[in-house]
C-alpha cells in the first residue's frame, strides 16, 4: 500500500472480515495511544467506525481496547444513530407524501442498507439518500421535495438532465438529509449504460421507515453496489463498499440467484467491475461470494498487478482520490500535445444536452453558446491546482494518475 500504515490497514481489514480467526487480542494489545488515535483516524477516513465497534464486539476483543477509545467508539455509534434516525424521519416525510400521488420510489444504497441489510440504522455510514425514480415522474418529484423545503444545490433543467446525466444535483435542506433523484444507476453513453426499465421489473416491495417502498432486487442491488464502487469510483469509496457488499450477500443467503448476477454481470457489460467488486469483499471483508461465481465471472487477462493497485486506491485519501476526473488523469498521462489538446477541449465542449443539464439552459436557446466560456473558466478553476501540481512533478499526484488510468483502461476493455 502507498504512503499508508500497512500494518494499522492489515489491522483494520482484520477487524472488518467476517472470519474471526484473522485477528487476536494480541494485536490490539500492542497498540499505543498514539496508534490508536491513529487506528481510529483511518477508520474515519474509511468511514467504518460503527461497523468496526460491533466487529470488535462480536469477536469479544472489545475488552481489549482501552476505555478512552471504546468510550470514542460508542459515543460515535450513538451520535450517527440519532443522525440516521433523523434521515429515516426525512424518508417517511417524503414516502409519505408521495404516495397519495402514486409515485414510487425505490432506495438506494445506504438508506435500505442500514435498516434492512445491516439491521441496525447506526451501522451504516452515510451522509444522504438516493432513491430512483421513473423519468417520467421527476418534475412531480421535484416540486414536492423543493415544496417540503429542499431546493436543488445548483440550477437544472429537468427536460434535458435525463439526456446527459442519471441523477439530479442533490436536492437540500439544512438539518436534513440531502435527496439524490436518480433515473438509472448509469449516465447515457457509457460502455456499461443500461435500460432502467429492467431495474423496475425486478424490484421488490419493502417497509422502511414505516413506510411502504421499494428496492431493488437482492441480484440487482448486488450489481449496483459492485458497479458504484468500480465503474463510478474506481474504487475510491475505501472498504465500506466491500463490507457492504459482504452484509449484503450474508443477509439474502440462499435466496441469492448469483446464476442471475453472472447473467446480468455479463449482458450489462459489468463483468470487470463486478469481478473485482466481490474478489476485494471476499478477501478483504470475508464475503461468501462462491469460488466457482469469481471464476465464471474472472476476465482472462486479470492480472495481480491490477488488484494490487485497487488495493492500494481503496487506502488512498478519498479527497485526493476524486480530485483527478478520469478525463483529466488521461490528460495529464498524454504524451502527445495533440492528444492532450484534444482531451480538454473536449471536457470544455460537452454535448449540448451535458451543458444544458449543467448551466440549466434550453438546449434549443441561443443562451446555450455563452456557456462555453463559463465552461472553459470551471475547467481551469477546477483543475488549476492539479495541473499546478503535475507539472511540479508531484509524486504522489503522479503516482494516483498511473494508477487511475491503469484501473480506467482495464475496466474499458471488453468483457473477456
Amino acid at each position: 500500500m502507498e504512503n499508508v500504515d500497512r500494518e494499522l490497514c492489515q489491522l483494520l481489514i482484520d477487524c472488518l472480515n467476517k472470519d474471526e480467526a484473522r485477528l487476536d487480542t494480541a494485536r490490539l494489545l500492542d497498540l499505543s495511544p498514539e496508534r490508536w488515535t491513529d487506528f481510529l483516524s483511518l477508520a474515519a477516513a474509511q468511514r467504518v467506525r460503527p461497523l468496526l465497534w460491533q466487529r470488535l464486539r462480536q469477536k469479544g476483543l472489545d475488552k481489549a481496547i482501552p476505555v478512552k477509545i471504546a468510550e470514542e467508539l460508542r459515543d460515535f455509534v450513538r451520535r450517527h444513530t440519532m443522525q440516521n434516525l433523523l434521515f429515516y424521519g426525512d424518508l417517511r416525510h417524503l414516502l409519505s407524501t408521495l404516495k397519495p400521488k402514486g409515485l414510487p420510489l425505490i432506495l438506494l444504497k445506504g438508506i435500505f442498507l442500514a435498516e434492512v441489510v445491516y439491521g441496525n440504522v447506526g451501522l451504516r455510514e452515510m451522509n444522504d439518500i438516493d432513491v430512483l425514480a421513473r423519468t417520467a415522474d421527476l418534475k412531480q418529484i421535484v416540486d414536492v421535495l423543493t415544496s417540503l423545503g429542499y431546493p436543488p444545490l445548483s440550477p437544472t433543467c429537468i427536460d434535458f438532465t435525463p439526456k446527459a446525466q442519471h441523477h439530479l444535483p442533490r436536492l437540500v435542506q439544512k438539518g436534513h438529509a440531502d435527496f439524490e433523484i436518480h433515473w438509472n444507476l448509469t449516465a447515457p453513453e457509457k460502455s456499461y449504460s443500461i435500460d432502467p426499465d429492467s431495474l423496475w421489473d425486478h424490484a421488490i416491495p419493502i417497509h422502511v421507515a414505516g413506510c411502504d417502498a421499494l428496492a431493488l432486487s437482492p441480484e440487482d442491488l448486488l450489481l449496483h453496489l459492485c458497479l458504484h464502487t468500480s465503474y463510478h469510483h474506481q474504487f475510491a469509496f475505501g472498504l465500506r463498499p466491500s463490507c457492504d457488499i459482504a452484509e449484503t450477500i450474508a443477509y439474502f443467503g440462499t435466496s441469492l440467484n448469483w446464476n442471475a448476477v453472472v447473467e446480468r454481470a455479463n449482458r450489462r457489460g459489468w463483468q470487470r467491475g463486478v469481478y473485482l467488486a466481490l474478489r476485494l469483499a471476499k478477501e478483504l471483508a470475508g464475503a461468501e461470494v462462491p469460488s466457482h461465481i469469481l471464476e465464471m465471472l474472472r476476465p482472462v487477462d486479470m492480472a495481480e498487478t491490477i488488484l494490487e493497485n485497487v488495493i492500494i486506491q481503496i487506502f488512498t485519501e478519498k479527497y485526493f482520490a476524486l480530485s483527478v476526473p478520469e478525463p483529466f488523469a488521461e490528460l495529464l498521462e498524454s504524451r502527445s500535445f495533440w492528444g492532450k489538446n484534444k482531451i480538454f477541449w473536449q471536457r470544455v465542449f460537452l454535448p449540448k444536452p451535458i451543458i444544458a443539464s449543467n448551466y440549466a439552459v434550453p438546449m434549443d436557446s441561443v443562451r446555450i453558446y455563452a456557456c462555453y466560456p463559463r465552461r472553459f473558466v470551471d475547467v481551469l478553476r477546477r483543475h488549476g491546482e492539479t495541473l499546478k501540481k503535475h507539472r511540479q512533478n508531484n509524486a504522489s499526484l503522479k503516482k494516483l494518475i498511473e494508477r487511475k488510468n491503469l484501473i480506467a483502461r482495464w475496466l474499458a476493455r471488453p468483457a473477456a
